[in-house]
């Protein structure tokens, strides 16, 4: 499931606060970032639940659900994170298309010590996909650079084989 959160500013900023979670101790709200706009305005936390979590979550009514991902919100920044001006929830195991999304959370130091090798083109396979981004990670927009990224890998090993 992922969520946004809306307040009218980002005011974890102010405490000298990223936004950003990763934990494996709650068990709900694992993943959070700051998904505000460049403009600073409004502020907006993007909240990610997996997995079990995620199917116990839905399985909850609408209000219920709420509350218990902006108690976790309220956990890890303070009470003003309870009472967001907007929220918005997309249940993706509940989505006829998708059926669920999963992405990878690297541990910290994966990515930048081996980040670079999941991009790495091996004899003819050229390899794009949203975790293979070098921004965007995880992220649609991520794919998309991705795919850009390894097609013109493509074209350029097409042009010195000539």
């Amino acid at each position: 499931m992922k969520i946004h959160a809306v307040y009218p500013t980002p005011f974890w900023r102010a405490a000298g606060l990223s936004g950003r979670v990763t934990t494996d101790t709650s068990p709900v709200v694992q993943v959070t970032a700051d998904n505000s706009p460049a403009s600073g305005t409004p502020g907006v936390f993007v909240a990610l639940i997996k997995e079990d979590a995620a199917r116990r979550l839905e399985r909850l009514p609408a209000a219920e659900r709420r509350a218990t991902v902006l108690a976790d919100l309220a956990n890890y920044f303070g009470d003003q994170a309870a009472n967001p001006t907007a929220y918005v929830e997309k249940s993706w195991g509940a989505d006829k298309f998708s059926r669920g999304v999963y992405g990878g959370f690297l541990a910290p130091g994966v990515w930048t010590a081996y980040g670079g090798a999941l991009r790495e083109q091996i004899g003819p396979l050229h390899w794009a996909g949203t975790e293979t981004a070098t921004t965007w990670n995880g992220k649609m927009e991520g794919a998309l650079l991705s795919g850009e990224r390894a097609a013109a890998e493509v074209l350029a090993a097409l042009d010195r084989s000539g």
